[in-house]
């Protein structure tokens, strides 16, 4: 113990990143003054059983720049302490140490000056001539179970001992003095020792100390324990060190019941579905609506997940599929501080890539040819064909070899995700203030493909005076990208590259795509494809968007128990977009490029802004053994949005130049205006008997403007109650607290903007140029919300001493009626649809389950762990005659995720079916197929801690559900998948043999009859085994899209992230003035394993057509460096 090539071009964005964090570390460290706040801002997590003084001294020492100065013999350093503190300052650790002693300290700059306090002098301290006598005791609970390790101290001295494994203790103290008894989670005790020799002793919890705060709806922190729905939360740090391009990516998994699709695809942000549904973000109160991907996770203090209805029932419709709840950082009561956190990943390969057969040609027929398909000859077997030469761009003879068997894979580039956070603090006694700035670089794997993102944040708190406060946020946010395109049939490059092209090619020679610039490619596909670097740098589809969001709310404590709070806060966007194509383009209209080979562009401008008022008055009185809690309040809801859309009609009149004035006919504009508007009062109010039995009632009643004009009123009540059990019966030691809970909640959906009012469609050029306006719709204005009905139970326990092992279970049932549809009527009406309520009804039940435990904590190892599961299905409730479908499946009580196919006939004993011209039989009736929705959920997060390393590892995966694959289906249609790739298709192209016989039975002899719905009625029909030969091409071509081997398992188990880092030492990192330094290194998306889906990650499928064509999924690692001044 102390006493006194891409490659390169890309990774200059990551030395760029690197070295700004540098410069900013040497700011930093320049920047600290005032050593006397060093004590303030120095904040310490010490969890130590069973150590000494001494102990405690070296850990702070170890950990910080202090040093101890003390004369030995006048302190107990071997007296024996517990302490557990989690970012504490360096005062309030020592607070707690010397508690109860007659020692104090005094912090001189870096030195800490520990002594007897002279004051004390009168006591019967353990160093004067005192009669001793020896106490022995045992410390227990109110439930007469031992405290183990608790802290028996005689008063006003350093003399003290712990508890043992059974409570047991002994100690030497002065005659008549007195012990101060104390261990984490329980009330310190003061027991007079008198004349006795054994003491019994019975520690109290500290309610207080154990009671876990949630932020509910509102933004108003609430008590765990007196809720009644499930909620789950953590704390923002815990996605600060693995940082990718979008924050939602890091939630998978983390909460029971929340399921986030994970796109493989550039520019589109992960899908969060809460049991099935979107559910609201609030950002410190304010609902926005901004999609959570869109944050920064170096802004977030803490994230709540209000689950239900009834947990967000106070945001009316908008919070009917519960919240997310985000509260931002402020300044935190650290004094001054600089904080730089930078995670720089690179691609180190795919999880999952598509494969196809390298053997074959383009072409169809065994013959090769550039116009579709990839069932040509087969290559380098010394075959010659006339083909473009794209080095000299001319067409002439060459064998036909394999040279592009690595098309797809040369095509990609290196990829790299950067993301640096700055962030300044300061606090004082009357408020705190923090500002950052972050940068987001996410270089993707395709060509003229990444994206540069900026957030600033500036939040903080103040005092104004004893009884009123004001708290504020703003969050600035600017993204762009030169282009969003390159996926999904039709328009990504894996369409041409893998499906419809062939190997005989090699892509890179391609590079040089224009043979007349501006005008004509480069490319020999000239019938359907564009060359895919043209599509890279000459198809865009290009963003620029701005975001503003923030709020300010002032709160006055009337009385005590009374408090007035009056907020404001909003969102306001400016989403700016370009889609444009060369003249020369050959893929005309998929994916909104128009007018193929003349050229096109269009710019497209989204602005709006979001605005929400609250006031409301909030109480919280206890009488006696009751407490009263709630809140009377309002709030007006406005929305706006504009949209500005101008296109070139009949392409550009000069090729290259990208302008609406560049049209070479009038341009066609589209513009529209949306506003909504929802004035709303509400309240709540929770009654609570003896801390243990709680009841809450909340109502709303909205105003929306989208509703009919006779009736715009609809009202939100929910009742919700908790109970403590542990609190009224005798648990065993190892139940420590028990809760249950119960809600019941109705929710209402208000109507789209629009969908009751006319609306023209505004048409240009019809008649001889003329313009038109109509009505789409005719709608009736007696149209009701969709209403939900719901209610839900759960149970809370927690087990074992010092609740390590918490269990939280939630069971649901939401009912959903008065469903609307748009219903399609004559066009003699002179319209052509109306909105109405059906009868159909469904209901999703579901379960959920959440288990944290410490299943070991030692001296300098901890394992925290945490186990999310859930699962969650939607049933038919009721039908409707007239509009539910009919079918064999859908019946009450029948799941609505249900997927149905026209497959191929089968005989009673399921073999396939051949038709005499040796092809399968397809079959004039659909069949159920399966189900979407997966069979359960689950999420597994590590913590691994050894003295100044971390290591974390977190799982999540899903069991059951289907999808089709797209890319599969289209493989096989093509001639490109690598199944493909056999003897039978080798006999057919290369010896002329059309010898395939498929799998099956032919029918000799028989009829069937079917009903309507498929049925056999009656079945004649005598089959023998397949014997008919056929083509293998025709044969493989005509069943490509069987179900039974393209609807395939979304099963899977997928290592989310990793990282394993080190906090360096205080003795090192002090001399570069530096509170703290963390370097880890991470990953992302590191492993996935699959039951099906060989060339796709079925994470990103949403429903049973999820797989479209999906790109590779990249696995990502890197470093992580934060560090705090």
């Amino acid at each position: 113990m102390k006493k006194k090539e891409d490659f390169c071009r890309e990774s200059n964005h990551f030395l760029k990143s690197l070295g700004l964090a540098l410069c900013l570390v040497s700011f930093g460290g320049s920047a600290i003054y005032a050593s006397s706040l060093y004590a303030q801002r120095t904040m310490l997590s010490i969890q130590m059983n069973d150590r000494t003084v001494e102990d405690v001294f070296e850990y702070i020492e170890e950990n910080s720049e202090f040093i101890f100065v003390y004369h030995g013999s006048n302190i107990d350093l071997h007296r024996k302490v517990n302490l557990d503190v989690r970012d504490q300052s360096v005062e309030i650790i020592l607070d707690k140490l010397f508690s109860g002693t007659d020692i104090e300290y005094i912090i001189n700059n870096r030195q800490i000056i520990v002594r007897r306090d002279t004051k004390k002098e009168d006591l019967p301290i353990a160093n004067q001539q005192t009669k001793k006598v020896k106490i022995t005791g045992v410390v227990k609970d109110a439930h007469g179970d031992p405290v183990i390790g608790a802290n028996v101290v005689e008063k006003g001295t350093t003399n003290g001992t712990i508890s043992d494994l059974d409570g047991n203790f002994s100690l030497d103290v002065s005659a008549g003095n007195v012990l101060m008894v104390s261990y984490v989670g329980f009330q310190e005790k003061e027991v007079p020792v008198g004349d006795k020799k054994v003491l019994q002793i019975v520690l109290d919890e500290d309610s207080k100390a154990l009671e876990e705060v949630v932020v509910t709806a509102l933004g108003i922190t609430r008590s765990e324990k007196a809720l009644g729905y499930a909620t789950q939360k953590f704390k923002g740090d815990e996605l600060e060190k693995v940082k990718g391009v979008n924050i939602a990516t890091s939630l998978s998994g983390r909460i029971s019941g929340m399921r986030v699709y994970n796109s493989t695809e550039f520019g589109v942000a992960p899908k969060i579905k809460l049991r099935g549904e979107e559910p609201l973000v609030v950002v410190d109160g304010v609902p926005t609506n901004q999609a959570f991907s869109d944050f920064n996770q170096d802004v977030i203090e803490n994230i709540t997940v209000l689950k239900g209805a009834t947990a967000s029932a106070l945001y009316g419709s908008r919070g009917g599929n519960g919240a997310i709840m985000i509260t931002t950082k402020k300044g935190g009561d650290k004094g001054f501080s600089i904080e730089v956190n930078t995670s720089n990943m690179f691609n180190a390969g795919q999880l999952k890539i598509p494969e196809v057969q390298t053997a074959y040609s383009a072409g169809s027929g065994g013959k090769f040819d550039n116009i579709d398909y990839v069932w040509g000859d087969k290559l380098d077997i010394g075959r010659v064909y006339t083909q473009w030469d794209p080095i000299k761009k001319e067409y002439r003879e060459m064998e036909l070899t394999s040279r592009g068997k690595n098309n797809f894979k040369n095509f990609l580039e290196f990829s790299m995700i950067s993301n640096t956070t700055v962030s300044v603090s300061s606090s004082g006694k009357n408020g705190s203030i923090r500002t950052s700035l972050s940068y987001l670089y996410d270089k993707n794997q395709y060509p003229n493909s990444r994206k540069n993102k900026f957030w600033y944040n500036i939040g903080g708190e103040l005092k104004l005076g004893n009884k009123a406060s004001v708290e504020g946020s703003m969050n600035f946010t600017q993204e762009s990208a030169p282009n969003t395109a390159g996926y999904g049939y039709g328009t990504g490059y894996m369409y041409n590259i893998l499906l419809w092209t062939g190997p005989e090619y090699d892509l890179r020679d391609y590079k040089d795509y224009w043979l007349v610039p501006n005008e004509k490619q480069n490319w020999h596909y000239t019938d359907w494809y564009d060359n895919p670097y043209f599509e890279a740098y000459e198809k865009i589809k290009s963003i620029n968007n701005f975001t503003t969001n923030g709020s300010l709310s002032f709160k006055y404590e009337i009385l005590p128990w009374m408090k007035l709070q009056l907020r404001a806060g909003g969102v306001a966007y400016a989403n700016n977009n370009v889609t444009r194509s060369s003249v020369g383009t050959i893929s005309k209209g998929r994916g909104g490029w128009e007018d193929g080979a003349l050229g096109y562009y269009k710019e497209g401008k989204k602005t709006g802004f979001t605005m929400n008022y609250d006031f409301f008055l909030l109480f919280n009185k206890k009488l006696s053994d009751f407490s009263v809690d709630g809140l009377l309040g309002g709030s007006l809801y406005y929305t706006k949005t504009k949209n500005l859309e101008a296109s070139t009609k009949n392409g550009l009149s000069v090729p290259g130049f990208y302008s609406i004035k560049a049209s070479v006919e009038s341009p066609i504009v589209d513009a529209e205006t949306k506003t909504k508007k929802v004035n709303s009062l509400f309240g709540t109010l929770t009654l609570g008997y003896k801390d243990t039995y709680y009841l809450e009632a909340t109502g709303r009643n909205d105003w929306s403007s989208t509703l009919p004009s006779n009736d715009k009123s609809y009202f939100y009540p929910s009742v919700g109650m908790s109970i403590i059990p542990s609190n009224i019966i005798s648990l065993p030691d190892w139940i420590p607290f028990w809760k249950l809970r119960g809600s019941w909640t109705v929710s209402k959906t208000d109507l789209a903007i629009y969908d009751l009012d006319r609306a023209y469609t505004i048409k240009q050029n019809v008649w001889d140029g003329l313009n038109t306006a109509s009505y789409p719709d005719y709608l009736r204005g007696d149209v009701k919300p969709i209403t939900n009905r719901t209610w839900e139970i759960g149970t809370g326990i927690h087990f074992l001493q010092g609740h390590r092992l918490k269990l939280d279970v939630s069971y649901f049932n939401k009912l959903t009626y008065n469903n609307t549809i748009s219903q399609r009527i004559s066009s003699a009406t002179g319209y052509k649809s109306r909105l109405m309520n059906i009868d159909e009804e469904y209901v999703r039940r579901g379960v959920e389950i959440s288990i944290d435990a410490t299943p070991v904590q030692v001296r300098d190892f901890s394992w925290d762990v945490s186990l999310n599961l859930s699962t969650s299905k939607r049933y038919y409730a009721k039908l409707d005659e007239s509009f539910s479908p009919d079918n064999l499946w859908t019946y009450v009580g029948a799941r609505t995720d249900s997927y149905s196919y026209k497959g191929y006939d089968k005989d009673p004993d399921g073999n396939y079916i051949i038709n005499t011209n040796g092809l399968m039989s397809r079959s004039q009736y659909s069949s159920l197929i399966g189900y979407t929705d997966p069979d359960l959920e689950y999420g597994l997060a590590n913590v691994f801690k050894y003295k100044n390393f971390t290591l974390t590892l977190n799982f999540d995966g899903r069991i059951g559900g289907k999808s089709w694959s797209n890319t599969e289906f289209h493989m096989l249609e093509t001639g490109a998948h690598p199944d493909t790739d056999n003897q039978w298709r080798y006999d057919e192209v290369v010896n002329g043999k059309k010898n395939y016989v498929g799998e099956g039975v032919k029918i000799v002899s028989g009829e069937v009859k079917y009903d309507q719905y498929g049925r056999i009625t009656s079945d004649t029909r005598v089959f023998a085994p397949n014997d008919i030969e056929t083509s293998y091409e025709d044969f493989v071509r005509s069943s490509h899209n069987n179900p039974d081997k393209l609807v395939q398992k979304k099963t899977f188990l997928k290592l989310r992230e990793m990282s394993i880092g080190y906090n360096l030492p205080k003795k090192f990192i002090s001399k570069l003035s530096m509170n703290s330094c963390y370097v880890g290194f991470i990953g992302q998306n590191l492993f996935v394993l699959t039951k099906d889906f060989r060339f796709s990650d079925p994470d990103g499928f949403e429903d049973i057509e999820g797989e479209d064509i999906s790109s590779p999924s990249i696995r990502y690692v890197g470093v992580n460096l934060k560090v705090e001044f």
